[in-house]
């Protein structure tokens, strides 16, 4: 028995699967992947093997594993004493670093997760409309709780006008839950339209990813964020960008200066802890003082803000400003890219690569790029059975593309400016027999 199954056998008596969360289940491995340690652009799992990672956890490792500037800010908050529930001057220096890359937030609050930061900006949304309807896009994910995760990896009914049937993503949620959710398909300007004309008198919010890397690297169409902009400031509709992905990934560091596109909100996690876990809800000053103590909406947590993650957050967003930092990303990505497209077009396999800065995704079964502004032509295209057969060789080949792909849409990978050039040419050749043996 190898270590990997020992534990594994250990771990299913006190988690189910033999994982403490969820997506650390892996399916084509029948059990998560257990890990020792973690540098840089790899790991090593227990039985010793030594990995490239393309999952990055879950796209929070941004700056790599083990990051020495992290490490030194970890080091820093130790001395410290780790403390937590008390503001310091590095708070402040937080904010003013993450404004920078957040234009749109006047003010910030600090949380712990992308969840938590979605739900306060919606819970805001409502405070500063007193309406109580949220209209989301379909395929589009903004955490794992009961007022928001419908309609992610899915196709439901949709109407002659673009609103789609309201289904939840799992079990467990209270009927009546979905009443306070509108879902409409993304990129069609008219369905946002018709849902708003509709809903107009109980809309609270707009809520989108503004690039959805959580169905592998859905874009938006052309001027359709200026369009959904323009209705939203028409209805007096707040417009709330779900950065927790996108934040920090491209040039020149989140979505809405990418797109030069100001949302009223913003919810941002992930890489801008570098590992480590912080998140935070900003929008402009109208609506964010609504929270205590100039309002009566609550938004804190005990472990929000806490020293060490404030301190990591500074120093990942330090490094984010830097000259070079994004030219870098960008040369890996073009190189990456690029080489899985002339690989999947050497050995005949139908699919390509959509990525923007750091993230992407491999669309296999869907060959012309214009197909992937449209969730349901890629739900129809996406060839799962190929997608399956490469996520089990790439973990033969010590390459990890994680399995986190859902019934409809692709996964989304990444890389980390740890990631050498070399690191990509050693990926492309194992790619290359990878491709051989699935096409």
């Amino acid at each position: 028995m190898t270590k990997l199954s020992e534990i594994h056998a250990e771990a299913s008596k006190y988690f189910i699967g033999g994982a403490s969360a969820g997506q650390r289940y892996n399916a084509p491995l029948g059990q998560p992947l257990y890990i020792t340690r973690a540098d840089g652009s790899r790991f090593w799992d227990a039985d010793g093997n030594e990995f490239i990672d393309f999952h990055t956890g879950a796209g929070a490792a941004l700056f790599g594993h083990n990051n020495p500037r992290i490490r030194e800010a970890i080091g820093k908050a130790l001395d410290a004493g780790f403390f937590m529930n008390f503001d310091t001057e590095y708070h402040t220096q937080l904010a003013r670093l993450l404004q920078h890359f957040f234009p749109s937030c006047e003010r910030f609050r600090l949380l712990n997760t992308g969840a938590e930061a979605t739900q306060s900006a919606i819970r805001l949304a409502r405070a500063h409309t007193g309406r109580d309807k949220v209209l989301r896009f379909e395929g589009h994910f903004h955490g794992m709780y009961e007022s928001i995760w419908f309609n992610h990896n899915m196709v439901s009914n949709v109407d002659g006008r673009g609103e789609v049937e309201t289904n939840a993503d799992s079990e467990g949620f209270p009927i009546h839950a979905k009443d306070g959710v509108v879902n409409v398909i993304f990129n069609d300007v008219e369905a946002v339209e018709h849902a708003i004309r509709k809903y107009r008198d109980e809309l609270a919010c707009v809520i989108l990813e503004p690039i959805s890397y959580n169905c592998g690297c859905l874009e938006a169409r052309g001027e359709y964020l200026r369009a959904v902009r323009e209705i939203c400031t028409r209805e007096n509709i707040v417009l709330i960008f779900d950065e927790v992905v996108s934040g920090l990934r491209m040039r020149p560091g989140s979505a809405q200066k990418y797109y030069g596109i100001l949302p009223d909100m913003t919810a941002m996690a992930k890489a801008i802890g570098g590992g480590l876990s912080i998140a935070a809800v900003g929008g402009t000053k109208e609506i964010m003082q609504h929270v205590n103590p100039t309002g009566n909406a609550a938004v804190s947590g005990t472990y929000s803000g806490a020293l060490m993650p404030v301190l990591a957050s500074i120093a990942c967003l330090t490094m984010a400003s830097e000259d070079g930092f994004y030219d870098r990303i960008e040369a890996i990505g073009g190189k990456l890219f690029t080489g899985i497209d002339d690989l999947l077009s050497k050995h005949k396999i139908a699919g390509h690569v959509r990525g923007v800065g750091a993230r992407f995704g491999i669309y296999f079964g869907v060959e012309n790029p214009q197909d992937d502004f449209d969730f349901r032509k890629v739900a129809a295209l996406q060839d799962r059975a190929t997608y399956k057969k490469f996520v089990t060789e790439c973990v033969n080949n010590r390459l990890w593309f994680h399995d986190t792909a859902g019934p409809v849409s692709p996964a989304h990978y990444g890389f980390t400016i740890a990631h050498t050039a070399k690191d990509i040419d050693e990926t492309l050749n194992r790619l290359d027999k990878i491709f051989k043996k699935i096409a």
